[in-house]
């Protein structure tokens, strides 16, 4: 596996256009694709997902109804946060069945339209899910610019994991310019773009993650102000002690991906009045519930009057629009870094969403299925 930036640009598409229809050429061959292939769930993961929870199926797709469009994906991610799901259990949304195609964000090429308000050739990003192709309604789908600087990050920095941090950063946490902002999962895509949207609103802002490679890359890339390394710190208390060393004066807001012993770490250093936003728990998604660790600190709440707040990125759907109108822009003029860790082929998925969920990817974790 390597680190791959993509620049892929969207592709121009003949179409013919009947008096309702919209398919692509024969030249393409895409129309009369009528199979699709998919990754389901084989059974729920006990403790860490392996690749065998997870099977390759093949699909026959049906006639394209009215309304409908078909999609061919380009690429396809998964989600740390739907691991809960894979267990059955219900959080912000139901709970995966077996046999269901794994879900997760995406972009592709409409290759047929049977909608009037798409026209085949059209990129467009969605949760189509780990699949070849999806026929889909118009719901939900959101138009990729032709001129996108990005492909690939229509299903990264421009689809749940920047809106993620772009809202959580600004609306769920209302950071404001001065304060002190501390990020866990830092190198993370929603960490990473939480913290430099931190940073364009004038935060001063420090950074946690594990490893030399990521902490140099926050530094120098990302432009933390500061970093905290995770690695070897044994307790809670360790960790605090380390988060103190780089925000001596305490923290403001601090963003949440991680939870366990580090939410309490950062428990300890907030400031009066401070601010935490839950936007994940991935130190926990492989526990069962009874056995998480939540937080020992509650009596911080009532000493500092703190206020914590959890954040789901689809309270947002109506405003997605302003954020990645604003994040292109800020892309384009060098102001916003991701990095993207991008592997070939559907059967790659189960393999890297497993390493993600160890903890081994760097960067944005996507699956190129077509070109």
């Amino acid at each position: 596996m390597s680190v791959i930036h993509s620049t892929l640009a969207a592709k121009p598409v003949q179409v013919l256009v009947g008096s309702r229809d919209q398919v692509v050429t024969p030249a393409t061959m895409r129309t009369a694709m009528q199979n699709s292939r998919h990754v389901v769930l084989a059974r729920q993961p006990q403790g860490q997902p392996v690749p065998a929870d997870f099977a390759v199926q093949a699909r026959t797709l049906p006639d394209l109804p009215a309304g409908r469009v078909r999609v061919e994906v380009l690429y396809a991610t998964a989600n740390p946060g739907s691991r809960n799901r894979l267990s059955g259990q219900a959080s912000y949304a139901r709970g995966m069945a077996l046999g269901e195609t794994m879900e997760g964000p995406a972009v592709g090429r409409i290759v047929q339209s049977r909608n009037p308000d798409f026209q085949a050739g059209e990129l467009v990003s969605g949760p189509f899910g780990w699949a070849e192709h999806v026929q889909v309604s118009g719901r939900g789908l959101r138009r990729v610019p032709a001129d996108t600087p990005s492909v690939s990050a229509w299903a990264g920095i421009l689809s749940i994991p920047g809106l993620t941090g772009y809202f959580g950063l600004r609306d769920t946490g209302a950071a404001k310019a001065g304060e002190t902002v501390l990020i866990s999962s830092a190198a993370g895509p929603v960490g990473a773009t939480a913290g430099q949207i931190a940073r364009l609103m004038g935060c001063r802002v420090i950074g946690i993650a594990s490893g030399a490679q990521k902490l140099r890359w926050l530094r120098e890339v990302a432009g933390f102000d500061a970093v905290v390394d995770r690695a070897g710190a044994a307790t809670a208390d360790d960790l605090a002690a380390r988060i103190a060393a780089a925000a001596p004066d305490g923290v403001d807001l601090y963003f949440d991906n991680v939870g366990g012993p580090l939410l309490d770490a950062a428990i300890a250093n907030l400031r009066l009045k401070g601010r935490i936003v839950i936007s994940g728990q991935i130190s926990d998604y492989n526990t069962a519930p009874e056995q998480r660790y939540g937080t020992r600190r509650v009596d911080s709440f009532i000493s500092k009057r703190l206020r914590m707040e959890g954040l789901v990125v689809f309270d947002f759907a109506d405003r997605f629009d302003e954020a990645t109108t604003a994040m292109t822009g800020w892309i384009r003029d060098g102001r916003l870094k991701f990095k993207e860790h991008i592997v070939d082929g559907l059967e790659a998925l189960p393999a890297l969403f497993c390493a993600q969920m160890r903890g081994e990817i760097f960067g944005r974790a996507l699956a190129r299925l077509a070109s």
